[in-house]
């Protein structure tokens, strides 16, 4: 194989390494009863300045449907409340509970161990060209997610 093939082939192991460490370690912690998706729910809520459940299912880049389905289950697991809009009725809006912002303070402690054993093996001098690479594949990732998700709805 070829340096490139092996550099992508290592990436992809990267990533599932990663996705399984994540997975391993909101297993052992105090809410193993989330699994990693609804996790990734109750992160998003957190991020978004007015946490609707559209903006929401956008941030997650997800349906309504899906993340109506997630949301059920978050809510019964005691993590999430979902309240109508006062203004228009039509709107509901997700707040973490206080088990949910407790839930949240483990998932980003696993984000800044990662972070730690990541920027431990890239050289400061080298982070700025490290960044930027990741950003233009990043960029272009999301560009070809469009592109298919464009062919699936002419379909």
């Amino acid at each position: 194989m070829d340096k490139k093939t092996d550099t992508v082939e290592l990436i992809v192991d990267l990533v599932n390494t990663t996705l399984d460490i994540q997975d391993l370690y909101l297993r052992e912690s105090e809410y193993s009863q989330l699994s990693m998706s609804e996790m990734h729910v109750i992160e998003a809520v957190s991020k978004e300045e007015v946490p609707s459940m559209t903006a929401v299912a956008n941030h997650l880049n997800i349906t309504l449907g899906t993340l109506t389905t997630a949301v059920k289950k978050i809510i019964e697991k005691g993590f999430l409340v979902k309240e109508r809009s006062n203004e228009d009725k039509r709107i509901f809006y997700l707040r973490l509970t206080k088990e949910g912002e407790k839930a949240l303070e483990v998932h980003n402690q696993f984000h800044k161990e990662l972070a730690y054993y990541i920027k431990s093996h890239i050289p400061q001098e080298r982070m700025d060209w490290v960044y930027e690479t990741i950003k233009l594949i990043y960029s272009d990732l999301i560009d070809y997610r469009s592109e298919l998700r464009t062919k699936k709805k002419a379909k």
